[in-house]
């Protein structure tokens, strides 16, 4: 099994503690002092230390000193390190919270820049993330929050503490579960590959479907029967519908005869409706040619003219964009004479340049002892040779340089020379297209009546028109009998009064049929809807004989700990629940000592099943006398009066 213990831990500027040391029993240490005298942040410490929180989860807190106004102190290191001893062998872990305060170029003060922190295993600097690795390898952040702290297991959610106390526990297989009983192996025999969840989530969303439709079947039922008509003597109505049947067959005959002369005149007169929009097209058509034929020279015209208009608005477009290429060159140019000044103005200062001797250069720096005349030619020679050589290749770059700055002026004002030629056969073009006299015409649509009249083709095809229309419009030579179509009317009306009477017979019958569909998909529903709340009761059942398995494996692990883990209800139904007892008595109404202890025996339970051990803080453990025996290291916050600072037993 895997131990921690703590060594020692030291306290700098952390919360209220400016320079705090701590050494630590293996078994059992006990820290007393008054309220506020900085118990809990020794708990808040070691948690921050390892997990950058405070006991109670916190990434963000007040870790800074404050002075008696109760304003932070700035620009002081804020430090918690330890000495643990995992299992025998001491690790040192130090982290560290530090203001970063920079002075700001042209400002006389300080500024606060934000916070660093810095973490070191073994006094090795380490990343967030390497420091995170090496404190889960000794123990996970979860598994630490559970063995710590007493209280810690038994303030999670019911869910929580399930998960946990399941995982210890172990797996019992489902057909462990299932044993001899035939409802439970049935069960798992239906379960086709799901989980019992999955299963039971099925069940409910058949039932809610189910229960959904049929509960809707009763006012269906009642809605057809409602629409169900009263019945009448329907053989009397099928003879009085053959007898209209037959007399509408006699109407028929008679009209008919009359019927054909009628049609043939209608066939005459509908060749004339489509000799008239044959001719109608026809003088469309002639009427578009001798339109076409009047506008062939205005279409010419303005075509020329749009031409023209184009040439002059690309001319306009081009000359915009020379003239935006010579002002950029023109400008590039004023920027090379600025050039080519400085660089004249260099050339001069260059070639201004005199040789001097400074007398210091002729004076051994060691003994100073002057140099002999030869050795101060020799020197001067020298410097001389350099000086010149400088001088003549500080002038050569001055000209190269001179050279490249003419150069690109040159180039410069020849591409000027060019953008302005094209820009003069630009406004060429305008001049000329705006000189033509079609550019500025203006073209007319031509009026075509007179032509119109004046077409002999034309005016015959109009007199045409005007002929067939007019015999169109005269009355047909042969009509049908007004009285046999009245008669026809009146049969017809009284032969579809009988069929709609006639119909609700079928609509009887469909009604009586679809009722006792219904009816029997009622029956359906509810035994089907019986079949699975007997499902739902087994599978309850079933998690129930789990759950006792699971509870009576779980409850062993404990030696005064126990797990209820279900609630009956009202109704008689069993939910999932997660509460710990002593004596049968629950959690949530233990007095403060038993509640420890109880926290204590769960801890024991977690240590030997995740196969570590580590420190146990117990805070206000003023209200417990006697802790039952736990192989983890204890660390008693003690509540006292006369403590005024802390006193480490």
């Amino acid at each position: 099994m895997k131990q921690l213990l703590i060594k020692q831990m030291h306290l700098l500027n952390f919360k209220g503690a400016r320079d705090l040391t701590i050494s630590f029993n293996e078994s059992l240490t006990s820290i007393y002092g008054m309220n506020g005298t900085g118990k809990t942040t020794i708990f808040d410490a070691f948690t921050w230390l390892l997990f950058g929180k405070d006991s109670k989860d916190r990434k963000k807190f007040d870790l800074k000193t404050l002075d008696a106004k109760g304003m932070i102190i700035p620009n002081i290191p804020h430090e918690v390190s330890a000495i643990l001893i995992l299992n025998g062998e001491e690790i040192t872990l130090t982290r560290r919270f530090t203001e970063k305060w920079v002075k700001p170029k042209g400002k006389a003060e300080k500024e606060f820049q934000g916070n660093e922190e810095e973490r070191l295993y073994n006094d090795v600097p380490c990343s967030m993330s390497e420091w995170n690795t090496k404190i889960a390898d000794i123990c996970s952040e979860q598994t630490f929050k559970f063995i710590t702290n007493p209280l810690y297991f038994t303030a999670q959610k019911a869910d929580v503490q399930r998960s946990m106390l399941f995982r210890m526990a172990g797996e019992i297989s489902d057909s462990e579960i299932a044993g001899d009983n035939e409802d439970f192996k049935t069960l798992l025999a239906n379960l086709m590959g799901k989980t019992m969840d999955e299963y039971k989530k099925e069940i409910g969303a058949k039932k809610k479907r189910i229960k959904s439709e049929y509960e809707t079947i009763p006012d269906r039922i009642d809605e057809r029967k409602r629409d169900i008509p009263q019945a009448e003597d329907w053989n009397a109505l099928e003879t009085e519908l053959k007898t209209k049947n037959e007399e509408l067959t006699e109407i028929d005959a008679l009209i008919a005869d009359k019927a054909k002369a009628a049609s043939k005149a209608n066939e005459v007169r509908m060749q004339k409706i489509q000799d008239l929009n044959d001719l109608r097209i026809k003088i469309t058509t002639r009427k578009a040619v001798i339109r076409q034929e009047a506008v062939e020279s205005i279409m010419e015209g303005r075509n020329k003219q749009n031409e023209l208009k184009r040439k002059v608005q690309d001319a306009r477009t081009s000359i915009e964009r020379h003239n935006s290429t010579i002002a950029t060159e023109q400008t590039r140019l004023q920027e090379l004479s600025a050039k080519r000044e400085r660089l004249i103005a260099e050339w001069r200062e260059i070639n201004a340049r005199t040789l001097s001797f400074d007398e210091k250069e002729f004076i051994c720096p060691t003994c100073g002892r002057r140099y002999e005349i030869d050795e101060i030619e020799a020197k001067q020679d020298e410097l001389t040779r350099n000086f010149n050589a400088k001088k003549s290749e500080d002038l050569r770059i001055n000209n190269e340089k001179g050279q490249a700055v003419k150069v690109e002026r040159e180039k410069s004002e020849e591409i000027i020379k060019r953008h302005q030629e094209s820009i003069a056969e630009a406004e060429r073009v305008i001049k000329e297209c705006e000189a033509d006299p079609v550019y500025s015409q203006e073209f007319k649509e031509p009026d075509i009546q007179p032509l119109l009249d004046a077409d002999a083709e034309y005016q015959q095809l109009v007199k045409d028109e005007a002929y067939y229309q007019a015999s169109i419009e005269e009355p047909l030579s042969v009509a049908p009998d007004e009285e046999l179509n009245a008669q026809k009317k009146s049969v017809t009306s009284e032969i579809d009064a009988l069929k709609s009477r006639l119909s609700k017979r079928e609509t009887i019958e469909r009604n009586e049929a679809r009722i006792k569909e219904l009816e029997q998909q009622y029956r359906n529903q509810t035994e089907e809807y019986a079949k699975l709340e007997g499902i739902e009761f087994t599978i309850q059942a079933f998690a129930k004989a789990k759950v006792d398995a699971v509870e009576s494996r779980i409850n062993g692990l404990f030696s005064m700990v126990k797990f209820k883990m279900f609630d009956t209800q009202i109704n008689g139904g069993e939910v999932e629940t997660c509460e710990a007892t002593v004596d049968g008595i629950p959690y949530s109404v233990l007095n403060d000592a038993r509640r420890i202890n109880a926290g204590i025996d769960i801890i024991n339970a977690i240590c030997k099943h995740e196969q570590v051990t580590a420190p146990i803080i117990i805070d206000n453990a003023e209200s417990i006398n006697t802790l039952i025996p736990s192989e983890s290291q204890i660390i008693r916050l003690v509540v006292t009066e006369n403590d005024s600072t802390l006193r480490v037993q």
